[in-house]
């Protein structure tokens, strides 16, 4: 267990000092998205810009497919492995930007053919940027129902906005910098990677909601020891979380895991900053707040 003395010796006015620090990360991943997406550099996988993706099992020896489809029809072919469960390679996924005619479906079809592959063990299909901009409206419109409703139901239970602001800033904060980190490391925007990013909305809104119940709930002890408490089982948590995803990214075979638990690693690093800087500042000086409040009233009484 990680020692938790130096809270005993924190105050507000380091918290202060030091939530300049996730104050600048939105502001640099706010900025990077921006950049990205004017420049539509942010990298998308073809689930979400649609494309058309080229199955090929049992591929001979020495075939390499991307290589021959892309001097053949002048292409940029993105190519990954398939595995079966045990982790063993039974063929090749190659991705396209464009989308085939009958006519160059065919011919495609033809040209890995005469590499050496059967007809049986080649499958061509679409996948429409349509479909796919419904999926990406639908999904943002859920995080946001989301958001809206995880504000709801915290102002209902601490009965002040402060903690509800607190709680969706953190949520926030842990998406949109982890989006940005994922665009500066090239991590393509798949269906993986967006499940990924939608867990960690809630995995920060339960570190969130366990800090503040601990701040604001359990008045009777010292603000350091109600935030040692809250560190002591969230720190934990973190820990076990990020164990579990290491192994899991280091023994995983499929590429769908694999893009899982990297996202939720980095967004797990980002939380630690969100919530034990951002939403302790916030809600320590919502109790000082408080405080001075309460003084005012009793001495002008």
């Amino acid at each position: 267990m990680v020692s938790l003395d130096f809270v005993d010796n924190l105050t507000l006015d380091t918290l202060k000092k030091l939530m300049v620090i996730p104050v600048l990360m939105i502001i640099g991943s706010i900025a990077v998205i921006a950049v990205s997406y004017s420049s539509g550099t942010i990298p998308l996988s073809i689930d979400f810009k649609g494309g058309t993706v080229i199955s090929v099992y049992d591929v001979p020896e020495g075939v390499d497919i991307a290589a021959s489809l892309g001097e053949k029809f002048a292409l940029d072919v993105h190519q990954s492995t398939i595995k079966d469960l045990t982790g063993a390679e039974i063929g090749k996924s190659l991705e396209v930007d464009e989308f085939f005619k009958g006519e160059e479906s065919a011919e495609v079809t033809d040209y890995i053919i005469s590499l050496g592959i059967s007809e049986e063990n080649i499958e061509v299909r679409d996948i429409s940027p349509a479909i796919t901009g419904l999926f990406i409206s639908q999904s943002i419109k859920a995080v946001l129902f989301a958001f809206l409703f995880m504000a709801v139901v915290v102002f209902w239970r601490f009965k002040t906005l402060v903690p509800s602001f607190a709680v969706i800033l953190s949520a926030f904060s842990d998406i949109i910098t982890t989006l940005a980190i994922m665009i500066l490391l090239q991590i393509q925007l798949s269906l993986g990677s967006f499940v990924a990013l939608l867990l960690l909305i809630g995995y920060s809104v339960d570190t969130d909601i366990l800090l503040t119940t601990r701040l604001l709930v359990k008045r009777h002890k010292s603000v350091q020891d109600r935030v040692k408490e809250a560190m002591k089982t969230g720190l934990t948590m973190a820990g076990t979380t990020i164990c579990a995803m290491s192994v899991l990214f280091l023994v995983a075979k499929a590429t769908l895991l694999k893009e899982i638990a990297v996202v939720i690693l980095i967004g797990l690093l980002i939380d630690l900053v969100n919530t034990w800087i951002q939403n302790l500042g916030i809600l320590w000086w919502h109790i000082e707040g408080g405080k001075k409040g309460k003084t005012r009233r009793v001495r002008a009484r």
